[in-house]
């Protein structure tokens, strides 16, 4: 009951139905989903150690307001952790997996032309695509930590102007590498994608020169066009 109530709040939050600084009563939020006090209290304990919530004095449980500026560390350990799940799936996907990743893929492709999706549909089937690799890595921790700096991103990228999107040639390009079974080519192509990404957030920003991310763009030995 609690982890149901962990997805529900999580879902409301990354969405924006509960935005930062919006208070979450207890009480409230137990009669609308028809459960105890207990697994409330328990999932927002959980939220609380994620960073998505915080306890007030006087006002109680609050929504964690949003930090763009944290924009260049989540991309820097989302490009070090979602490359080494993709290196660690690649090798274990199924045709039914790849089946999948395809008609996602073209489900995006096809939002591109029309953006019929909206930016939570995107998301959405963003993650999913990216899911099925990273699910095949059968790492439960790892997933778990993707999962949250997945969360924070999400939630600068629906409040912030993307100057274009990437995505749709970064998705052919993984595919095809899934495909063939080359973790390495689908390992290089989800860092550059994660990488100009944010760029794309930050509005073409040029590559940071110091600090965690110029780091780890040296040790991964990515290129930029920046």
């Amino acid at each position: 009951m609690t982890d149901a109530v962990v997805r529900e709040l999580r879902e409301r939050i990354v969405s924006g139905e509960l935005a930062p600084g919006m208070r979450i009563d207890i009480n409230t939020l137990a009669s609308e989903l028809g459960v105890s006090h207990t697994p409330v209290r328990e999932a927002i304990l959980h939220l609380e150690g994620l960073g998505m919530v915080t306890r007030q004095p006087y006002r109680g449980t609050v929504v964690t307001g949003i930090d763009p500026n944290r924009l260049e560390e989540i991309t820097a350990l989302r490009i070090d952790l979602e490359g080494r799940a993709t290196l660690l799936g690649v090798p274990r996907l199924s045709e039914h997996d790849i089946a999948r990743m395809r008609e996602l893929h073209e489900e995006l492709a096809a939002d591109e032309a029309d953006g019929s999706l909206g930016s939570d549909g995107f998301n959405g089937l963003n993650r999913e695509f990216h899911g099925v690799v990273y699910a095949a890595a059968d790492s439960p921790t790892l997933l778990r930590l993707i999962e949250t700096l997945q969360d924070e991103a999400d939630r600068i990228r629906l409040r912030v102007d993307m100057q274009g999107s990437t995505a749709p040639a970064f998705h052919a390009e993984i595919l095809r590498a899934c495909e063939r079974r080359d973790a390495q080519a689908a390992c290089e192509a989800t860092r550059r994608h994660l990488l100009e990404s944010f760029f794309a957030l930050r509005g073409g920003d040029r590559a940071p020169g110091e600090g965690i991310l110029a780091g780890v763009i040296r040790d991964t030995k990515m290129e930029t066009i920046r």
